[in-house]
């Protein structure tokens, strides 16, 4: 069960501190960026707080943003002189459903919480993110990815029924049986129609604590051999119960180190000897995060290479519960170089040539302005109803990829044109291949390039309007 320690990825930020709501994702890549901060802070504690909350902005001519814990960035979680929503009190667990499996949350809810208190009655979430900060309508906003997507989709492939206020100060339930052209325009939504003040997940019967599974893995130093072997798992993830990968390309003086890994995860009988082992190496792990951001510079610069090592050669046992938030409790991201993120979500069919453009494309960069240091992707499968779209309709869910580039870069050198260009380039890819972007991640601002890229557009009609205004 849960360890004293919480595991965290920013040692040197909390989301719980009013500092901190002047700032989203984006201070991870840019220390340094500059701090927008909120005219008016709203900490509604139930639906009738926000519909008041909402209805007062409508009559002053405010715009109200929806924040849970600002792990998003793409401008979707700071109000630069304007009022932000916070969903930080309506954090409860409303009922938990055994017999129908199934869990009703306040948006606020953070879903490592919720995953541990079904685990005391031998439940979990299908889908869960790998920071214990994550909340449930934060999630459900962007999509929510995990190891375990090749099976279940994005976490808002398992909410089953929403309750949100929309920017009138109206109140609305929608399910996938009821106004259902509603509930999939919110889902994934960013915050654009309103404010999620419920929703109802499916969920599992799963010991994620305690039940070990076997890692039947890869590990590579040639970049082909890489993209052809994940390919495979990747269109084909057979009966593995969680499976991911990554690929790192790190500079040295000389050269640079590269390195890949597949892992897959299985059922295995169950012995003390393997829960030992998971419970040494992912203790080891835990202790590297621990000690990530508490130690001076350099040491720091080095715990984080030594976790990023173990990232690629991760442990051949381990509980569901240590696989799904297994970089959160080793890396710490405001240590050394600063990173960024940048997630598309692919056809299966178009894996291999996007892990090759996507790749040559930030090393080009790297060659270019030295704005970016290290390279690494992070790739899952993912089977989601949701990307498939409104025409596939019960058909069985299409298969994608998640790519997930998690780059170093050097502030100084990622000035702003560097960065839209690198940015341009990410979104010139996702189109060429029809694939999309993960929109909590920085995307253009060009509303004719966001409606190619955001899932959300295959719901909603008015979408470049939406943005534009937005």
């Amino acid at each position: 069960m849960p360890m004293a320690y919480e595991p965290s990825s920013h040692e040197t930020f909390t989301h719980d501190s009013l500092a901190s709501l002047a700032y989203d994702w984006e201070r991870v890549g840019d220390p340094g960026i500059e701090a927008k901060w909120p005219g008016k802070v709203l900490l509604p504690r139930g639906t009738a707080d926000v519909v008041r909350a909402v209805r007062e902005a409508r009559e002053l001519g405010e715009k109200i943003v929806v924040r849970g814990s600002g792990h998003s960035s793409n401008h979707l979680v700071t109000a630069d002189g304007g009022t932000l929503l916070l969903t930080a009190r309506m954090n409860r667990i409303v009922d938990i459903d055994d017999e129908n499996l199934t869990c009703t949350l306040q948006p606020g809810a953070l879903l490592a919480g919720v995953d541990e208190a079904l685990a005391e009655r031998g439940l979990g979430l299908s889908v869960v993110g790998d920071h214990n900060h994550i909340t449930a309508a934060g999630f459900a906003s962007v999509g929510g990815i995990s190891p375990a997507s090749h099976r279940f989709g994005l976490f808002l492939d398992t909410v089953s029924e929403l309750e949100y206020v929309d920017w009138e100060g109206d109140v609305h339930q929608c399910s996938r049986n009821e106004q259902q052209e509603r509930f999939l325009r919110v889902l994934a939504g960013t915050g654009r129609h309103g404010v999620i003040t419920g929703l109802t997940v499916r969920i599992i019967r799963i010991d994620k604590f305690r039940t070990v599974l076997a890692n039947e893995r890869f590990v590579t130093t040639d970049f082909d051999d890489f993209v052809e072997r994940s390919a495979r798992l990747i269109r084909d993830p057979g009966d593995a119960l969680m499976e991911r990968g990554a690929w790192a390309d790190l500079p040295l003086p000389v050269g640079s180190l590269r390195l890949g890994q597949f892992s897959s995860y299985h059922e295995t009988q169950q012995n003390p000897l393997k829960s030992l082992y998971d419970r040494v190496a992912y203790g080891y792990q835990q202790f590297l995060g621990y000690w990530a951001g508490r130690l001076p510079r350099a040491l720091d610069e080095i715990v984080k290479y030594v976790g990023m090592g173990a990232i690629l050669i991760p442990p051949v046992f381990g509980t569901a519960k240590n696989i799904e938030r297994f970089t959160d409790q080793i890396l710490d991201s405001t240590v050394g170089d600063p990173t960024r993120m940048f997630i598309v979500l692919a056809p299966a069919g178009r894996y291999e040539t996007l892990l090759r453009e996507l790749s040559a494309l930030c090393l080009r960069e790297r060659r270019a302005s030295g704005a970016v240091t290290f390279v690494s992707v992070y790739v899952k499968a993912v089977r989601s109803a949701y990307l498939s779209g409104p025409d596939h309709g019960d058909k069985d869910p299409k298969h994608f990829c998640e790519l997930m580039l998690y780059l170093g870069v050097d502030p100084q050198k990622m000035t702003g044109p560097v960065l839209r260009a690198l940015v341009a380039g990410i979104d010139a890819v996702a189109v060429e291949h029809q694939a999309f972007r993960y929109m909590h991640s920085m995307t253009s601002e060009d509303p004719a390039v966001r409606r190619k890229v955001d899932p959300n557009a295959l719901y909603d009609p008015e979408y470049a309007t939406d943005t534009k205004e937005a």
